[in-house]
């Protein structure tokens, strides 16, 4: 059930229509998976990283909302298939290949290197399984402020998403059309502001089809785009 502990009444409002819009609650308690076909990615930032040089699109992606976990099938190649468990992940099939607590690979100067699979697994792992647990698990998020129709919280330590702060931005319908946060396995100097567009109806549910990450200077979008993302043919279960 909702929360919203210590939140004010607006921001809880603001929330709850964007939950409405996006499936209400008793859709989301029976929602076990979303999967969905990346079909293009692109942007400075996957190119820097080793995208597809070090590591590849998965061609179909599952998630687990409740479980917070995600799996590539056939990822990295047909062989293997990839696992994201609440910050494990794993690579399965010819042969093996895991990492507990995969974050804390990425302190220091270890941000800075070339992503392998299982870097990539972890990053877009966890990222996908946060964008589609949106908006519903803001309610047990600790509010921080709202400013107009944009409410910032910060997430538990357990929860597996970009930062600890963030921000939402929803439309007069409740549509969640901008994220804001800072890449922290990439570094802190790596603040965006994410745009969801292009949204598909699915059983009720509102997904984003296409994604665009433009960097965040004094919390205005500057007019470049880092990362882009087409997300096609979901189905939820």
């Amino acid at each position: 059930m909702p929360r919203y502990l210590g939140w004010p009444d607006e921001a809880a409002a603001l929330v709850e229509r964007g939950v409405r819009r996006h499936g209400g609650w008793e859709a989301w308690r029976s929602l076990r998976r979303v999967s969905f076909r990346p079909i293009g990615l692109g942007g400075f930032l996957p190119w820097a990283k080793g995208h597809p040089r070090t590591f590849p699109l998965p061609p179909e992606v599952e998630t687990f909302p409740h479980e917070r976990r995600t799996v590539f099938r056939r990822y990295p190649d047909d062989a293997h298939e990839g696992v994201f468990d609440a910050g494990d992940v794993r690579l399965v099939g010819a042969t093996t290949v895991e990492s507990r607590d995969h974050r804390s690979t990425f302190r220091g100067l270890a941000k800075l290197r070339r992503w392998r699979p299982i870097d990539g697994l972890y990053f877009f792992g966890y990222a996908l399984w946060h964008y589609h647990a949106l908006p519903f698990v803001l309610a047990d998020a600790r509010f921080v402020r709202l400013r107009r129709n944009a409410v910032t919280v910060d997430f538990p330590p357990d929860v597996p998403t970009h930062s600890t702060r963030q921000t939402f931005h929803f439309d007069g319908e409740g549509l969640l059309r901008r994220h804001d946060y800072t890449a922290e396995v990439v570094g802190a100097w790596a603040r965006g502001a994410h745009l969801w567009d292009d949204f598909v109806a699915v059983d009720g549910f509102a997904f984003a089809t296409r994604r665009r990450v433009q960097p965040r200077v004094l919390g205005r979008a500057l007019p470049l785009t880092v990362l882009r993302a087409e997300i096609r043919d979901f189905a939820v279960g």
